[in-house]
């Protein structure tokens, strides 16, 4: 059996419990989980998501390749990890996965990122 290494399909869905609006995977298939409120309310919890949508697809395919290489690693884990990240004179505390910050398409705040831009 062949299987993709990265995201190939998106699903949309909404989220049943208090959770915010979030992006995850299974397998290839990236989901857009919209929260419970912005759903009973008709309202997206994307907006203004656009401009990062390509580093969100390259940040849930790594979670899909650590997956499917490793998998004995838990791949969400790298969300939890939070680097120092400095912008002009202000330095901020960052999860490795913060769009703002990342500086590529890959959606990653890497150390070699770490320096004023």
């Amino acid at each position: 059996m062949v299987y993709d290494m990265c995201i190939d399909d998106v699903a949309f869905a909404c989220a049943i419990d208090g959770s915010p609006p979030y992006f995850t995977y299974e397998d290839s298939t990236m989901l857009i989980i919209n929260s419970k409120m912005y759903a009973r309310h008709g309202m997206s919890g994307f907006k203004g998501i656009e401009r990062y949508m390509e580093a969100i697809i390259s940040h849930e395919s790594i979670h899909a390749v650590i997956k499917r290489i490793e998998p004995s690693i838990d791949p969400d884990a790298l969300d939890d990890i939070e680097v120092i990240v400095s912008r002009g004179r202000m330095r901020f505390q960052v999860t490795l996965n913060n769009m703002a910050f990342a500086t590529d398409n890959s959606g990653l705040v890497l150390p070699d990122q770490l320096v004023n831009y």
